[in-house]
């Protein structure tokens, strides 16, 4: 790499922290559940050596009952123990991984084409797209899992291209936190399986690398095993019970069980929800249903001029017999499966390297369609029009981002705000109040009182306890210390904080005059009913 590519590198990197961190603290709105549940189990970790729940040096966090991955908790406890906890902390690692993305992106994509402009402008469209950008803002282990997925599939190029056992050696290694990232990554594993027994039948790596690559996966797969989160199982497209539901409306009306049942019409929507990773609608104009990572209307996954690209990239692949198109349109195809086998539908966070992919094909293809132009005064005229536009999508997903989507009230109910402020009110009156009655309707609320309030993890593990997991695969952690997450009223009881949503309180008949607030913007989210001695 010479000066003016690491220079130009460098400052792409400098863009991709920036992002990152511009009112960040700002938008997203606020910290939810996910993030305090990593934020917590790291300070627990650092504190202790074990889990929330007791369990010492895990290999999965049990966390609401859905086993989360603990790569994030575990790589997040220098941040937690220089800064403390807090939601700065608990986002750190991220931030650390958005100034050294567009490295591992710039490196693959060399691996791929040899060509230090295409892969310059990868990294770039990477630290400007919002679809990968406004995830590593938050402390989402898929953002993290996804860069450890491009540095294997960095090694393993170079593996291909210039196999020495000191990179088989950092192949491997790499692939541990793939076990431990993120719960589509071991799907990759398995996808690198698939990928190494081509290449050992093509005489390109051994049968000793495939043997032994085999003997690893089994390994790293052992916890999955022991665990059996119940979450994995419930999202799987055939454990969907509406699938039931469609299967048998069908033979109701007289349809044949050879035609409909489980297989075919699971197969069917399988194949539907993957292909609906690469529609437009979901890629530019709509995303996913969760607001938490796209908003339809707002700022999209991708813009329209890399929509476009992605096809011509693709084209220019083919056309120029580019010598590794079809490893690439593997990547391609396969990207989004974790999310196509959830009947949770298309997902950013599940198919996430799916973005990433379709950044490098962008790139090669607008490199190719300027070198493939005749009369340069017009490609130059061309490109300034595609950048242009492309500056101008970019800018408007942005701002909206910044400076329309956390006011927007969809926006606070789906990063469950409010949490902060009502541990702040609780900090307050813990002295003042023998119980606290807390509403459950909106997640784990039990998650925020442990973060905010820095409670000691030696403490809570003893008072740890979740319940059976629901349909969904989560549990419920029903009370510790004063904290009753259940929203309950008893005339009878006295120094009660009673606690919960406006409709929650619509049974109850009290004086509304006698009810505190917490508000988020406009929103009301909390409100809060103190019956103490004097209040009868």
């Amino acid at each position: 790499m010479n000066k003016k590519t690491a220079f130009f590198l460098l400052l792409i990197c400098g863009l991709s922290l920036f992002i990152n961190l511009y009112k960040k603290d700002v938008s997203p709105p606020c910290f939810n559940t996910d993030e305090a549940a990593f934020g917590y189990n790291a300070y627990s970790l650092l504190k202790t050596g074990k889990d929330e729940y007791g369990n010492l040096l895990p290999l999965r966090l049990k966390s609401f009952g859905d086993y989360k991955m603990p790569l994030y908790s575990y790589l997040s406890i220098p941040f937690v123990a220089i800064g403390g906890l807090s939601e700065n902390s608990t986002r750190a690692l991220n931030s650390l991984v958005a100034l050294v993305f567009p490295i591992i992106i710039f490196l693959f994509t060399q691996e791929l084409f040899n060509k230090r402009k295409i892969s310059l402008i990868a990294a770039l469209l990477f630290s400007l797209t919002p679809g990968t950008q406004t995830i590593g803002r938050q402390a989402h282990e898929a953002y993290l899992t996804t860069f450890f997925i491009l540095l294997s599939l960095w090694l393993f190029l170079k593996m291909i291209n210039k196999s020495s056992p000191v990179i088989k050696l950092f192949f491997f290694l790499s692939l541990i936190p793939l076990s431990f990232g993120y719960q589509f990554s071991r799907l990759w594993l398995v996808l690198f399986f698939i990928l190494i027994f081509y290449c050992t039948l093509k005489k390109i790596s051994s049968i000793k690398f495939l043997i032994a690559y085999f003997f690893i996966l089994i390994l790293l797969l052992i916890p999955d095993v022991i665990v059996k989160p119940a979450r994995v199982g419930n999202l799987f497209f055939l454990n969907n019970a509406g699938l039931g539901l469609q299967i048998a409306e069908l033979r109701s009306e007289g349809s044949s069980r050879l035609l409909y049942n489980k297989a075919t019409i699971g197969l069917k929507n399988f194949i539907s929800e993957h292909f609906n990773s690469y529609s437009f609608q979901f890629l530019v104009t709509k995303g996913e249903e969760n607001k938490r990572f796209t908003y339809s209307g707002g700022f999209s996954t991708i813009t329209l001029i890399e929509y476009i690209f992605l096809f011509i990239g693709l084209y220019f692949l083919f056309k120029n017999k580019q010598k590794l198109r079809f490893l690439l349109v593997y990547f391609l195809a396969t990207a989004p499966l974790a999310a196509s086998i959830s009947w949770a539908g298309a997902s950013i966070t599940r198919s996430l390297p799916l973005i990433i992919f379709i950044n490098i094909v962008c790139a090669y293809g607008f490199m190719s369609l300027i070198n493939d132009s005749y009369d340069k005064n017009i490609s130059g005229l061309a490109a300034s029009i595609v950048v242009a536009g492309y500056l101008i999508f970019c800018f408007y997903s942005w701002d909206f981002y910044f400076n329309h989507y956390p006011k927007r009230s969809a926006t606070i109910r789906a990063w469950q705000c409010g949490n902060k402020e009502l541990a702040d009110y609780v900090k307050n009156n813990y002295r003042k109040t023998d119980n606290f009655y807390i509403t459950k309707k909106n997640g784990q609320s039990y998650i925020f009182m442990l973060f905010y309030l820095l409670y000691p993890p030696e403490k809570y593990q003893k008072q740890a306890k979740l319940s059976e997991p629901d349909e969904f695969g989560f549990g419920q952690v029903e009370k510790f210390d004063k904290f009753n997450f259940n929203f309950f009223y008893d005339p009878n009881l006295r120094n009660t904080i009673l606690i919960g949503y406006p409709d929650d309180y619509n049974l109850i008949g009290l004086d509304p005059n006698k009810i505190k607030k917490i508000k988020v913007g406009s929103e009301e989210i909390f409100w809060i009913y103190e019956k103490n001695q004097a209040n009868k």
